[in-house]
């Protein structure tokens, strides 16, 4: 009888310490990802992590900026304050010359604003992160040299980008955004667009759709110098322009992404 009582017991603090893991954001950023080098004199590369945790923005969106040079990752999640990862790096000559300009990186983590600061160039470090939030946490994302990537939310996101891809998948809300130089990849879930709608731009960009079967909205999409790949009719107007408008399912929020030089994949799952 002790033995089994004692097998119970260490069952109960084995599922509770596992309901209290699952409760934790899963990260998947590290110094090894992603990791590339620099010829010529500054070919030193030192990398380090920082886990903060903010508040949930009252009544403002969170604010975060790329800098310089770093990307952005945000995933909803069902916990109740804001945890951010954050990747900073940097290259020297030396390694301890590239320690140093990193740790002269520091992070403001507050008032609804996540970025990072430094007394030298913004050139000589980068600072990458991935943040997980509540759903409905509203956002305004920049990066300059960097990609955005979104992932679970149901919120009013503004994002813009200079040099780098965007990913938006499981969204709902009020999605609102422009690369100049990147692609768009989005993925839609679900049977409809939950909220006001998307409405995304690239310059010099292709762009993929995944739709999900039976999915409802009204899909708006557009090139000026590309090609359209779809199973549904493609209108052309003008020289080179070509455009795909049509109501999918039994319509709904407008869907809309649209590239001035890139190609355009519709990928839909049939029926």
């Amino acid at each position: 009888m002790k033995t089994l009582l004692s097998a119970l017991a260490f069952s109960c603090v084995a599922l509770s310490a596992t309901a209290q893991t699952a409760t934790e954001p899963q990260f998947k950023t590290g110094c090894d990802d992603g990791k590339w080098t620099r010829g010529g004199s500054e070919s030193k590369r030192f990398c380090e992590i920082r886990d903060l945790t903010m508040a949930v923005p009252a009544g403002q969106p969170l604010t975060i900026s790329g800098g310089a040079n770093g990307g952005i990752t945000v995933h909803g999640w069902s916990g109740a304050e804001v945890r951010v990862r954050a990747k900073v790096q940097s290259w020297a000559s030396s390694e301890a010359e590239a320690r140093k300009r990193v740790q002269e990186v520091s992070i403001e983590a507050a008032n609804n604003r996540l970025q990072a600061s430094a007394a030298g160039s913004e050139e000589r470090h980068s600072v990458s992160y991935e943040v997980f939030v509540p759903q409905q946490t509203a956002l305004v994302l920049n990066t300059v040299n960097g990609g955005i990537s979104l992932d679970n939310l149901q919120a009013d996101v503004q994002f813009s980008v200079v040099n780098g891809g965007v990913s938006l998948a499981n969204l709902g809300g009020s999605v609102t955004g422009k690369t100049v130089n990147g692609g768009l990849d989005i993925t839609l879930s679900g049977k409809q667009w939950d909220g006001k709608g998307l409405d995304v731009e690239t310059t010099n960009g292709g762009i993929t759709w995944n739709l999900p079967k039976g999915y409802s909205a009204q899909l708006e999409t557009s090139t000026n110098m590309g090609s359209i790949r779809a199973s549904m009719p493609v209108n052309k107007s003008g020289m080179m322009r070509k455009e795909l408008v049509t109501s999918l399912g039994n319509g709904g929020a407008p869907v809309k992404a649209v590239t001035v030089n890139g190609g355009i994949r519709v990928n839909q799952e049939r029926e």
